[in-house]
C-alpha cells in the first residue's frame, strides 16, 4: 500500500533550506555526491533538496518529526531517521529504491518518490536483504548499485508500527 504525502509550502521550503545547506556543506569540503554523481551543480542541488523532501515525508509518517534535519553534518554512515533509516527519494512516482554498494546492509532503506509537491512512500526493507546480485545494476555505466522494485519492499505502515513500538514516536 502506498501513502501518499502532500507537502505544503512550508514543508517545501523548510526541504528547500536543508539540502541548499547540505550541498553548500558538500561544496565547502569538496565532497562528492553519493555514488559519484557527475552531475551539473543544478542537479546536485535538485538530488540534494528532494531527499530531504523524502526525509520530511517519511519523518512525518513515522511520527519522527522531531527527530529531522538534527545532525549537524551529513557524514558517510549517518542516518536520516532512527533507530537506523534511511530514507531513498528520487525525483518520480514511478520509480526503484537505489542502494549503493558502500551503504550499510543494517540499515533500513525507506522508497520514497516525490513529483509536483507530493510524496510516495513505496516501502522498506533491511539493506542485508536485497543487498544481493539479483538487484545488482549498472544502467549508466561504472556506478553499480541495487535496484529494488517496490513490489519486493515490505509495507510502510509496518515500519511506523515497529518505530513505535521501540519507543521513538512523539
Amino acid at each position: 500500500m502506498i501513502v501518499k504525502i502532500k507537502l505544503d509550502q512550508n514543508d517545501q521550503d523548510r526541504a528547500v533550506e536543508e539540502g541548499t545547506k547540505r550541498r553548500m556543506h558538500n561544496i565547502a569540503k569538496k565532497r562528492m555526491q553519493r555514488n559519484n554523481f557527475l552531475g551539473s551543480e543544478k542537479q546536485k542541488l535538485d538530488n540534494d533538496i528532494v531527499g530531504a523532501i523524502g526525509e520530511l515525508a517519511a519523518a512525518r509518517y513515522l511520527n519522527l518529526e522531531h527527530h529531522i534535519f538534527v545532525e549537524p553534518e551529513r557524514i558517510k554512515g549517518s542516518i536520516d531517521l532512527p533507530p537506523n533509516i534511511d530514507v531513498k527519494c528520487p525525483r518520480g512516482h514511478n520509480r526503484r529504491l537505489i542502494i549503493y554498494l558502500n551503504d550499510n546492509p543494517k540499515k533500513i532503506f525507506v522508497l520514497a518518490t516525490y513529483k509536483g509537491q507530493e510524496v510516495w512512500l513505496h516501502g522498506w526493507t533491511y539493506g542485508h536483504r536485497v543487498m544481493k546480485d539479483c538487484f545488482l545494476e549498472d544502467p549508466v555505466g561504472g556506478r553499480p548499485a541495487y535496484f529494488v522494485r517496490p513490489s519486493v519492499l515490505h509495507p510502510i505502515d509496518q515500519l511506523k508500527a515497529f518505530v513505535c513500538d521501540l519507543g521513538y514516536t512523539q
